[in-house]
């Protein structure tokens, strides 16, 4: 599974859609084409060609016309709109099952013109993803601060802190690693910063000891190209975690 897929953009049809409208517009016309993607199995159900896959879910995207979810298969993404899973339970690397079909959506703004989407008809989990079964033997809140000069809004900053939590899943720093399995305190920071013209969202991970808190990874989020990257202090440069 490609790690740490950037949660802060929306991709393909999330970039179309204009906010707000929550509701599907489906067109059942013998007109529509069934398209067969790779990886996943075609079936007949109540004479309607339904998909089934296995897949790795990444996030909930809420940010746009229509309620969506991002799951991967090996190097594909899915992108799904979303009226099944209103329990909204799941995390980064959970397994599911999903089943759909694919049909059309109203982009609104735009003439009422269509295009193709995936719609989910069930959704359900087959197994924990790391973060859940970080949340199980973590147990702890993850507290974060940001600077007073800089706004954000709730959406994004529960986007940091899924993604910080899907990142210390994954870290390779022996400090991290201790702190998690010592289920000590951790905290990072939010801030802004501009690198070679460029502009980052940095943000600094600590555990909290005896003598305070000190940053022992820095990480630096792209505004323009989405990627993720680690902080290396002796070389002064940034390297894409992956």
């Amino acid at each position: 599974m490609n790690k740490l897929i950037n949660a802060l953009n929306i991709i393909g049809m999330c970039g179309l859609l204009a906010c707000h409208s929550k509701t599907v517009e489906r067109k059942e016309s013998g007109k529509l084409s069934p398209v067969y993607d790779q990886n996943v199995t075609p079936k007949k159900q109540n004479n309607k060609l339904e998909h089934v896959a296995q897949l790795t879910f990444v996030e909930y995207l809420d940010d746009g016309d229509y309620f969506q979810i991002l799951a991967n298969k090996g190097d594909s993404t899915f992108s799904f709109i979303n009226e099944t899973d209103t329990a909204r339970n799941l995390n980064r690397g959970d397994q599911i099952q999903v089943v759909w079909k694919n049909d059309m959506v109203t982009i609104p703004g735009d003439n009422e013109s269509e295009m193709p989407a995936k719609l989910i008809l069930s959704i359900k989990k087959t197994g924990d993803g790391p973060v859940t079964s970080f949340r199980k033997t973590y147990d702890k809140k993850i507290k974060y601060t940001w600077s007073t000069d800089e706004e954000f809004t709730s959406s994004y900053l529960n986007k940091i802190y899924l993604l910080m939590e899907y990142y210390l899943t994954q870290t390779k720093n022996p400090s991290l690693q201790a702190a998690i399995k010592n289920r000590q305190e951790l905290t990072y920071s939010i801030e802004s910063a501009e690198r070679n013209g460029q502009h980052y969202r940095v943000i600094g991970i600590a555990p909290v000891g005896p003598n305070g808190r000190n940053i022992v990874q820095w990480l630096y989020l792209g505004e323009e190209n989405g990627r993720i990257y680690e902080y290396n202090l002796a070389e002064n440069k940034l390297v894409v975690f992956n």
